[in-house]
């Protein structure tokens, strides 16, 4: 009976194979690591510690050349490797053949029959011989025996003869679950075949997780050498339950979550794409963001800010600026959980009313569930298309709801400071981001910086202006800023350029609230000229900004305390001043102001 390290030798120099043949996760392959990979645990099962070699029978030579592939065998790095409580899928490429695989820990003739409808549905053709993919998978996410394996079971197919413990091929494969492999096109994912780990003997679709989920050896394949994206639909799960446990303060330590479409989760994880960078909170903590779903842009919005009565309103106010409501579907919320799970949590209501959560979804130790019913103690999340939206911004969408709804914004904010703040809204390339984090900030002095960080990205505008009076340049302040930054590597001083930017803006602009009225600085502009009110104003305005951006002194030496009294007195006078300079200077302000400039440096 020849050894089965001698057999896949044997077939290594049949195809060429040297000792380290293969380059994926940029190691050599040694064929007598992927022997002992999978009959290792079979080994240690059938024998604990005693010296025992276990060997597995011959193969056909059909079967030991499609095993051949196993040397060329790689990871196919843009696609995900998606893993759930019953096995894994991924995708493999080989000689500009790409693979869609399968491994399910659970073994059913009913599921044999499921598995062949994929090359019907998919562009897909399955692949007779599995045992190149089955050696790859145990040895790379070190594939565990399933739990319901036991060493009788083992014991029962091993022959010994003398020294040496034999089983047939076919049952180290089996032992180890169900593997299957499409040859795919082009277009199809691993994310594709996603209801095969989803389906049950049922013939329901559910993901889930216990809390002894093997790890599969994630942490290598996730890592900076090969970088591979990982659907976990266990942690999924986990996340879909948690703000359950949390609210009925219990302990959820095995959780089925059943899917009410098997292609619903496979349109979460691929077809909807949310934004992880752009996530804005509410004053009342809900979250907004932005998706892709088809090449469409939208927004989801959680009105957990907004009182019940409230919402009709709000629906309308975004109508009104084309920003329109489309259906939530279970997809949707799939995908939000999966991006942003980690803030969208179980609705007010239910939060005050445990006993009662508890009851009507039976939370439990092992608890099972139908997502639908999941989904509707959730907070309440609403979808909106921006295709025909006046406005793009998820910044201008919520700047437009906290100017008309108080629940929207802080409470702090006066009237006067809504009004500014209407009006910035119906000019071009309002700064939209600064307004919103402003009207919604916790305090006065974050709702000054925030506007104040607006006159920042116009520091450049008081020169500018000035070389276009002197030269009558054609260029608008901010083409011909970025032309000198370009060609002169030119930079503003700071101090001298609020100064600068503050000359240019009339006393007049200032009418409805004069520093001069406020009065704690009455006396720093007394008998003052306009102009001059406007530098004093300007440096005053400059040393309160670095009293609360730096800790200690401000840069001329003094530490300026502001009182609650004054600070949306001044914070009211630079929304007025903003207001002034985008609408008389329109064209010489920011095409698209953000928060980070293009090309900048992004931490993940």
């Amino acid at each position: 009976m020849k050894k089965l390290s001698v057999l896949f030798l044997k077939m290594g120099r049949f195809f060429g194979i040297s000792k380290h043949a293969g380059t994926h996760i940029d190691m050599g392959i040694h064929w007598k690591s992927y022997i002992s990979a999978s009959t290792s645990k079979l080994s240690r099962l059938a024998f604990a510690e005693a010296n025992i070699e276990l060997h597995s029978t011959p193969v056909p030579e059909l079967r030991r050349q499609a095993a051949g592939l196993l040397q060329h065998l790689k990871f196919d790095l843009s696609r995900p490797v998606v893993i759930s409580d019953k096995g894994i899928l991924i995708s493999l490429c080989a000689n500009n053949e790409r693979y869609v695989v399968l491994y399910r820990s659970d073994r059913d003739d009913a599921f044999a029959q499921r598995i062949n409808e994929p090359c019907q549905e998919r562009d897909a053709d399955a692949c007779e011989y599995v045992d190149a993919f089955f050696f790859f998978l145990v040895k790379e996410f070190n594939i565990p025996l399933p739990p319901s394996v036991t060493k009788d079971d083992v014991v029962a197919r091993i022959s010994k003869e003398e020294k040496v413990a034999v089983i047939d091929f076919d049952d180290v494969v089996n032992f180890h679950g169900f593997f299957f492999a499409w040859k795919v096109g082009e277009s199809t994912s691993s994310a594709d075949f996603v209801d095969l780990l989803t389906w049950q003997v049922d013939g329901q679709y559910s993901i889930g997780f216990t809390d002894d989920n093997p790890t599969y050896g994630i942490d290598r394949v996730t890592s900076a050498e090969l970088g591979i994206e990982v659907l976990d639909l266990r942690q999924l799960c986990r996340d879909i339950v948690s703000p359950l446990a949390i609210a009925t303060d219990k302990k959820i330590h095995q959780a089925a979550v059943i899917l009410p479409m098997p292609d619903q989760l496979g349109e979460a994880l691929m077809s909807i794409s949310p934004s992880r960078d752009e996530l804005v909170f509410g004053p009342g903590g809900g979250i907004c963001f932005k998706f892709m779903q088809g090449g469409s842009e939208f927004l989801a919005l959680s009105l957990r800010n907004f009182y019940d009565f409230e919402i009709g309103s709000v629906l309308s106010a975004l109508t009104e600026i084309g920003v329109n409501e489309v259906n939530f579907e279970s997809a949707h919320f799939l995908s939000f959980v999966f991006t942003h799970g980690q803030y969208l949590d179980v609705a007010r209501e239910h939060l005050s009313h445990p006993e009662e959560l508890e009851n009507r979804l039976d939370v439990k130790d092992t608890f099972s569930c139908r997502l639908e019913d999941i989904a509707s103690v959730y907070e309440d999340v609403r979808v909106f298309e921006l295709s025909q939206a006046s406005v793009s911004s998820l910044f201008a969408v919520l700047c437009h709801l906290a100017a008309r709804f108080r629940t929207a914004r802080s409470p702090f904010v006066p009237v006067e400071i809504i009004d500014v703040s209407r009006r910035l809204l119906l000019l071009q390339n309002a700064p939209y981001e600064n307004i919103y984090f402003s009207l919604s900030a916790s305090h006065w002095k974050h709702a000054f910086i925030e506007i104040y960080r607006v006159l920042e990205g116009l520091y450049y505008f008081g020169w500018m202006h000035g070389i276009k009076q002197i030269f009558g340049a054609n260029y608008a302040e901010h083409d011909l800023y970025l032309t000198l930054q370009d060609q002169l590597s030119w930079r503003y001083q700071e101090k001298a350029s609020i100064v600068k930017l503050f000359e240019i803006v009339p006393r007049t602009v200032l009418s409805t609230h004069d520093p001069v009225g406020i009065k704690s600085l009455s006396g720093c502009f007394e008998n003052q000229s306009d102009i001059a009110v406007m530098k004093k104003f300007a440096h005053l305005i400059y040393s309160i900004r670095n009293s609360n951006v730096h800790q200690g002194e401000s840069e001329d030496g003094t530490s300026i305390e502001v009182s609650a009294d004054c600070w949306p007195k001044l914070t009211y006078c630079l929304f007025l001043i903003v207001e002034h300079l985008y609408s008389f200077y329109q064209a010489g302000m920011p095409r698209s102001p953000t928060s980070q400039a293009s090309g900048s440096p992004k931490l993940v």
